[in-house]
């Protein structure tokens, strides 16, 4: 039992060392691709970023104009819509003032038919009375002509008689003349009165049938005039409402169309502010970022120490293939308890001697970075040089094992060459113990026979862990 929990634990510790392992190599894939990711998305370059400023600034310009344009056909049609309405205005203007005239003279003329129609009924009224007023007149007549005749005797119709011829004799000319005249006169007005009681009552038929005739058709004439006039005058009384609506209608989405041009501008113009507030902080960030490079620029052209470093790095690099070359091809002795260590005397480790230019190195450099103050700091401490005891030979390294220094994880800087040379520097550091280790190892077994791997692949190897921390440190 207890040795199956032993062996989860096991298990579950070497799980947690693999995954341990392999947790840096995912995470500086996703820092890879988060990176690729935001270089992909955000300009790198001043060029890029002014053309993204130039692109929007454009898109802005053509947006801008397109409002513009929608606001000028808009305000033309709302000026076609205004010239319109007073054209209709003007119409029904002059269409009532027409409908009005009209119904005035109809108004007259029905006035006027009216004072005829009172004119007829007087005349036919003062016509009766007149006929009336006649009759009258003739009857008192034919009955004092009666009376007369009844009351007079023949003796006094003769004295009437012989006094009125008396009479007549000396009644001069003028009387006789006025008595015929007047005798005449009854006798026509007796034979008018005749002719007139005899057509009198066609007269009147036809007259009054004429009249009723007339009346009648003049009425249904103005009836007609009238009815057609009622009828233009709701016409246009229907057009004035659907104008009336149109204009309003018209009015209403030229309102709404005006605030929606209105929002849509403010809109744009707040866009725009967004757009040229970020376009100031990226160049306020261009600016700030040109100006840092030009501080380093000057900084790394002003500091002769770092072109030193650079060139000691160079010989440096040159010093460890050389002496890596030649440490093993020394450990290459015949196999056998014959091989000691001793066998190549005057010949000492090749390893050491470029590390000592490293501490040298590393002090010229620690004083940039206090200087800069933009590098990376590194620990100087660890970077020991690795010492020969006097009398050994090339497979006799020092005695002290040499501590590797771990490597701190690179931050983002501005100074990415510093920060690079620093880490080759560190890793050569690093191989140059790790080869010391790996001789104090073998000598410490003597009965085994070194296995050395070829320079080839120990040449390739270090220039794959250089190019890798040039990776990461970018």
């Amino acid at each position: 039992m207890i040795e199956a929990a032993m062996y989860v634990a096991l298990g579950f510790c070497t799980a947690g060392l693999i995954g341990l392992a392999i947790l840096p190599a995912f995470y500086r894939r996703a820092a890879r691709l988060t990176e690729e990711a935001l270089r992909a998305v955000n300009p790198s370059s001043y060029a890029e970023v002014r053309a993204a400023q130039d692109q929007a600034r454009a898109l802005h310009a053509v947006e801008l104009r397109r409002v513009e344009t929608q606001l000028d056909h808009e305000r033309e049609k709302a000026a076609r819509f205004h010239m319109e309405s007073s054209r209709l205005k003007a119409e029904i203007s002059e269409q009532s003032r027409l409908s009005q005239n009209r119904i005035d003279e109809l108004e007259s003329r029905i006035a006027a038919i009216a004072g005829n129609d009172q004119a007829i009924d007087l005349l036919t009224a003062e016509i009766g009375t007149l006929k009336e007023k006649l009759a009258e007149a003739e009857k008192a007549l034919a009955d004092s002509w009666a009376e007369d005749r009844k009351e007079g005797s023949p003796d006094k119709a003769k004295d009437t008689t012989a006094s009125e011829e008396e009479d007549v004799s000396w009644l001069p000319a003028t009387d006789t003349m006025m008595l015929a005249t007047i005798t005449g006169l009854e006798a026509e007005v007796a034979t008018l009165k005749a002719k007139l009681s005899s057509y009198e009552p066609t007269v009147a038929s036809e007259i009054d049938a004429s009249l009723r005739e007339a009346a009648k058709a003049r009425l249904a004439e103005l009836e007609g005039q009238l009815v057609d006039t009622e009828s233009k005058y709701i016409a246009a009384q229907a057009e004035v409402t659907r104008l009336s609506l149109l204009l309003d209608s018209a009015n209403a989405s030229e309102a709404d169309l005006q605030k929606a041009l209105d929002s849509q501008l403010q809109s744009l113009a707040e866009e725009n502010a967004r757009h040229q507030s970020d376009l100031e902080s990226k160049d306020r960030l261009l600016r700030r970022m040109a100006g840092q490079v030009e501080r380093l620029r000057e900084d790394l052209s002003r500091s002769p120490a770092l072109l030193e470093l650079r060139k000691e790095l160079k010989t440096l690099a040159a010093r460890v293939v050389s002496a890596d070359t030649v440490t093993i091809s020394s450990a290459q002795p015949p196999a056998g308890p014959a091989a000691t260590p001793s066998s190549v005397p005057g010949k000492a480790l090749a390893a050491p001697a470029p590390t000592a230019p490293v501490q040298k190195k590393a002090q010229p450099l620690a004083q940039l970075q206090q200087k800069g103050g933009t590098t990376r700091k590194l620990d100087t401490s660890d970077l020991k040089p690795v010492r020969t005891a006097p009398g050994e030979t090339d497979n006799a390294p020092a005695a002290s094992d040499p501590t590797v220094p771990k490597e701190q994880e690179p931050t983002k800087s501005a100074n990415i060459a510093n920060a690079a040379d620093a880490l080759v520097s560190r890793i050569m550091a690093s191989n140059r113990s790790k080869l010391a280790a790996s001789e104090v190892g073998k000598r410490k077994e003597p009965a085994k026979a070194p296995a050395p791997s070829p320079p080839s692949a120990d040449a390739d190897s270090q220039k794959a862990k250089v190019g890798k921390a040039k990776k990461d440190v970018a």
